[in-house]
């Protein structure tokens, strides 16, 4: 099980526990703040991808040397339909903690598994790009000045 559709279940399974007035849990608060910075750089990520892609279809399209770039443009596409995936599955595990009842809450989780990518062959453009995507992910959680992180940080000083 991925670890954020296991993060979703946890929160939907444990009891709220009054913390800080709002009914949750400091685990349950944690993984929800994880579940909003992982939509949020999936969002970024996904971005990037179609913007680098879309540089390399105008390169291919103008170079005389397009068999260089063949390579370089495969990666970027399959990294694009990775990012994609990743951000509807980001998104759906983001919804379920945001929804009002449970019953829409399990039906965002499951939406969410939906989008789950199987592992790909080892030393598969496929593999390549899920371990690069998992490394730009990780890279952009743990840049403080990330815009993402930025951003939770100052919704997290409003409720303050």
């Amino acid at each position: 099980m991925r670890p954020t559709l296991a993060a979703a279940l946890l929160l939907l399974t444990t009891l709220p526990a009054c913390d800080r007035g709002d009914g949750l849990t400091t685990t349950q608060r944690q993984t929800r703040r994880d579940a909003v910075l992982g939509a949020c750089i999936a969002e970024e990520l996904l971005v990037e991808a179609r913007s680098r892609l879309a540089s390399l279809d105008t390169l291919l399209m103008q170079s005389t040397t397009a068999d260089m770039l063949r390579a370089p443009h495969e990666f970027a596409r399959v990294y694009a339909t990775f990012a994609d995936v990743r951000a509807h599955e980001t998104a759906y595990v983001d919804s379920a903690y945001r929804a009002g009842s449970s019953a829409d809450s399990a039906r965002f989780t499951r939406q969410a598994a939906s989008f789950r990518i199987s592992t790909p062959p080892p030393g598969s453009v496929e593999a390549n790009v899920a371990e690069q995507y998992a490394r730009d992910f990780q890279r952009a959680r743990g840049n403080a000045y990330h815009p993402c992180n930025v951003q939770l940080r100052e919704k997290e000083g409003e409720r303050r």
